[in-house]
């Protein structure tokens, strides 16, 4: 919704608020001192990634999540969750520590000014010595190590095997021997546009537009581990509707930043 208004794109704004209340009335001291046994940093990442994003200002609330996020870095410098994986929302190592960067950047605490940068910096150094795996690890650690200041020489070579990734459909796939999909293309084309690398190219946007559905939505199948009880949301695609509402997500994002203001 932030990427649409700032193209000039009408929202719901009702609908908006909304949103924006779901996401900051669950968020408080006794939940945040209680997050760290199960979820971790997972708990806050997106919420804040979320208030990153749409601009949201710093209050209490951010100085929580940043002080919560702060003490959820690990020695090495990166953030991480042992135990399990959820692919692909918490299978990634570098956006956990792309999207604490991009928090303690913009909701550190004035009079931890100097902690921040120096976890920041760690958090870099994490990023550019860590084997990535996956096609959202390259992304995520391009975003990453652009919020935390890396030059436009380090980003352009960080940039290199995203570019060579793209297949002749003009999409991504999240990982070799998947077809392309919104999720991996929708998440590529923001993540090369929020480094300055380039803008939404062409092919991209085509692969986008062609394989939307008619209800707005883009379907991509799951790929977690089916650990807990199913329950339905209300968005389509059944046992694919979170990955789908992701995708649809990063697709809409993309395709905001394509068009010119």
């Amino acid at each position: 919704m932030a990427a649409a208004r700032a193209k000039g794109i009408p929202v719901d704004e009702k609908a908006a608020h909304e949103r924006l209340l779901q996401i900051t009335l669950t968020i408080n001291p006794t939940a945040l001192e209680g997050a760290a046994a199960l979820g971790g940093a997972d708990n806050n990442l997106y919420a804040v990634e979320a208030l990153v994003r749409g601009d949201y200002p710093a209050n209490r609330l951010t100085d929580f999540l940043a002080a919560n996020l702060a003490a959820s870095q690990g020695g090495d410098g990166g953030w991480h969750l042992p135990g399990y994986s959820r692919s692909p929302l918490q299978d990634s190592d570098f956006s956990r520590t792309a999207m604490a960067i991009r928090a303690l950047k913009t909701y550190g605490t004035p009079g931890r000014a100097r902690e921040m940068k120096q976890r920041i910096a760690r958090g870099k150094q994490w990023l550019l010595h860590a084997k990535p795996v996956i096609l959202e690890d390259m992304d995520m650690r391009l975003v990453g190590a652009a919020a935390a200041g890396a030059s436009a020489a380090e980003l352009r070579k960080l940039a290199e095997p995203i570019l060579a990734a793209q297949r002749a459909d003009g999409g991504w796939a999240q990982r070799q021997g998947f077809p392309s999909d919104a999720y991996a293309t929708g998440m590529t084309l923001w993540s090369l546009h929020e480094a300055g690398v380039i803008e939404p190219d062409a092919k991209g946007v085509k692969f986008l537009l062609g394989t939307q559905a008619a209800d707005g939505s883009w379907h991509v199948a799951s790929r977690a581990t089916k650990f807990q009880e199913y329950f339905e949301s209300g968005f389509p695609y059944g046992q694919d509707q979170w990955i789908s509402t992701m995708a649809t997500g990063w697709a809409a994002n993309a395709l905001a930043l394509s068009l010119e203001r």
